[in-house]
């Protein structure tokens, strides 16, 4: 008699242990989710100001382009207008240092898209982990949960 209860006391601890398992695992899983969408979010906003901001400085590049052409066919080209065109004045650069700036920005973009992706499979497999602990954990509890009612 005494054994058999020592021995229920036993199991329910480990069931007890296994539940708490199970839900520490099932609430980190769901940070991890939370976390993964967080990451997918930020980076879509991210990307988004990215492309926003190149789109209106390439505007901006492409107006002040169309006005020093236009400035040139009238004949009124002034110094501001030969040092767009040279290139001298950094506030105005060439389309073909504007370019390059956008490039090596595009660059730095893509390696740091290549980062966060690596960090998203990162994630995922650990969610995986943990789903197939949680997985494992229930099918024990269910096993014991069969074989107490088997009893």
């Amino acid at each position: 008699m005494l054994f058999e209860l020592q021995h229920k006391l036993i199991k329910r601890e480990r069931e007890a242990e296994e539940e708490r398992i199970i839900n520490l695992l099932s609430r980190k899983l769901e940070q991890l989710k939370e976390e993964k969408v967080q990451l997918e979010n930020a980076l879509e906003a991210e990307s988004e100001s990215h492309v926003n901001r190149l789109t209106r400085e390439l505007a901006t590049l492409r107006a002040r382009q169309a006005a020093a052409i236009g400035a040139d066919d009238t004949g009124a080209a002034g110094p501001s207008t030969a040092n767009l065109l040279r290139g001298t004045d950094p506030r105005h650069p060439t389309s073909e240092a504007a370019v390059e700036a956008l490039r090596r920005e595009n660059d730095m973009l893509r390696a740091r898209i290549v980062g966060v992706e690596q960090d998203y499979v990162r994630v995922v497999r650990q969610c995986d982990i943990y789903r197939e602990e949680l997985i494992d954990h229930r099918r024990r509890v269910s096993s014991i949960l069969f074989t107490v009612i088997a009893r």
